[in-house]
């Protein structure tokens, strides 16, 4: 009787474990960038990021900060897993910054950073 006590608790702490396993796996995540974090590159027409699944729009953001306050992120739409959007504005030489923000389907809004470099 007692192991078979052990071995339910066992088991219920093995499901438990799986269960928060599989729900922190459903969140959306950053699978990649155009440009690259820490890219080196030439003035980009667009940015775009790609993610473990498709983003919701609603809540989506890419937002770009640079040497120019006039080089910004417009038209931003979703392509699949990815979102991009058009950089306005001359891009000069610099350090940039591409913050995001964006939800998937478990509607659990994710946000996130990264760096690249633009020389010509």
């Amino acid at each position: 009787m007692r192991i078979s006590r052990v071995l339910s608790g066992a088991l219920v702490a093995a499901v438990l474990v799986l269960a928060s396993t599989t729900l922190l796996q459903a969140h959306m995540k950053l699978a990649k960038s155009e440009p690259a974090a820490n890219a080196v590159t030439k003035p980009l027409p667009h940015v775009q990021v790609f993610f473990t699944e498709a983003p919701d729009l609603k809540v989506s953001k890419l937002e770009l900060k640079g040497p120019s306050p006039a080089t910004k992120l417009v038209q931003l739409h979703v392509m699949d897993k990815s979102l991009m959007a058009v950089v306005e504005g001359d891009m000069p030489d610099g350090a940039y910054t591409v913050s995001w923000q964006a939800a998937g389907t478990d509607g659990h809004i994710q946000k996130g950073d990264f760096a690249f470099t633009v020389k010509r």
